[in-house]
């Protein structure tokens, strides 16, 4: 496969005016007048799987990737969906469903980079025998239709698609085999899920300014911690003068991601170290909790764990706490940071920041995904079939205010 990244063929992105596709502008200050944000920078890709050491685990797999940069508006979350297929007369299919460009609800009006996985198993890829998907399957182009509209869409709209050229991303696994409760080796990754949303989208919290780490090999749980922790400090002013990129090497130098030596899980220790290092940093200000699906952590000092169903967690921790959650496949596992939350119905979505592939400043964190948190045999999953939620770790703020005090947005007293 290719490994130039550029969109080819496709130099500026159509969207549906008025009933018909034109060429987009440049994009507009904000303004109260509500027009469908123009996408920028859109780059489609195939993504190649790799051992943390460089072995290929599975090239030309099933997972796309779509990422973006668009102009939030002022007023109006519009929505965005995706057609692809093979070939022109190919009926393709609908890989991104109503996927919300969110409105400014934080001041905020910066330019957002944003991303999505596609299965790319929907646009027709063969069977075998055996009725099993085929990955290898090099997709160099895809026919693509685009559509940002201000109401979600029950049935795509009627359009001709541009054809595009799709890249190649590169996948590494996360170097954390001893943290998996399956044991290895990882020999496939899967199908990713794809965000699909039935309709407009009611939110958990307000958008917030998670900023991206850059991470070496095998450390994403110190990167997932540190985009935390400096999220909390510019949120609450705990008085931290570091970037999260500092953070992240304070965590590191303090132990955070490095694997035990008999090859036990490490992710207890990593919990209590990060627990002393935001404690020291502020004061006594921020509390670790840790939702646990039944006995993934063991008791860590000074840290509250609590079980239950996590998506009733998730949703009480994350309108002023961070989050970050924790997922296993078979071999190995990763941590990635939660960024926001949003549910339509009973489906629960969420947009997130990890760093994918590590050691890659470039290509690594430099957008913020959407996926979707599902029930499956018993166990959430996210993204994938193939990824198992066992423990995640929320931080909040000892507050200086009464704890009855009742302000929205106000951090919760230690205990809440």
């Amino acid at each position: 496969m290719r490994r130039a990244l550029g969109l080819v063929g496709l130099l500026s992105v159509l969207f549906l005016v008025g009933g018909c596709w034109l060429f987009a502008p440049p994009p507009a200050a904000p303004s109260v007048v509500s027009t469908p944000p123009v996408l920028r920078n859109v780059v489609f890709s195939q993504v190649d799987w790799f051992e943390s050491d460089g072995t290929s685990v599975q090239v030309n797999s099933l997972y796309g990737l779509m990422r973006w940069t668009y102009d939030p508006d002022p007023d109006t979350t519009f929505y965005l969906n995706v057609h692809a297929a093979l070939a022109a007369d190919d009926a393709g299919s609908w890989v991104i469903q109503n996927l919300p460009l969110f409105a400014v609800d934080n001041d905020d009006f910066s330019a957002q980079r944003e991303s999505v996985h596609v299965d790319l198993a929907e646009i027709g890829l063969v069977f075998d025998d055996a009725l099993k998907l085929v990955f290898g399957i090099d997709v160099e182009q895809l026919y693509v239709a685009i559509s940002v509209t201000a109401d979600a869409l029950d049935a795509f709209p009627d359009t001709t698609s541009e054809l595009i050229d799709v890249g190649t991303v590169e996948y590494w696994a996360s170097g954390n085999e001893d943290e998996s409760p399956l044991p290895g080796p990882f020999v496939d990754p899967g199908r990713p899920r794809g965000v699909k949303v039935p309709g407009a989208p009611a939110k958990v919290n307000v958008t917030r300014d998670v900023r991206a780490v850059q991470e070496t090999v095998s450390t994403c749980c110190a990167g997932a911690f540190a985009r935390s922790i400096d999220w909390l400090n510019r949120k609450y002013e705990l008085g931290m003068d570091k970037t999260a990129q500092q953070i992240y090497r304070d965590l590191i130098a303090a132990g955070v991601s490095k694997p035990n030596v008999d090859s036990s899980p490490a992710r207890d220790e990593w919990i209590h170290l990060k627990n002393q290092y935001a404690r020291a940093q502020t004061g006594d200000r921020i509390v670790t909790k840790v939702w646990d699906r039944g006995s993934d952590v063991s008791p860590v000092s000074g840290v509250t764990e609590e079980t239950g169903d996590f998506l009733d967690w998730l949703k009480r921790e994350i309108p002023t706490e961070d989050v970050e959650l924790a997922y296993y496949y078979p071999g190995n596992a990763h941590i990635v940071t939660i960024v926001e939350a949003y549910t339509v119905g009973a489906k629960t979505f969420v947009k997130y920041r990890h760093d994918q592939p590590q050691g890659d400043d470039a290509n690594g964190d430099e957008a913020v995904l959407h996926a979707e948190i599902y029930l499956k045999d018993g166990q959430y999953r996210f993204a994938s079939d193939a990824n198992i939620i066992y423990f995640a770790v929320s931080e909040s703020v000892v507050s200086d205010e009464p704890c009855d005090d009742g302000t929205p947005g106000d951090p919760p007293c230690e205990g809440e």
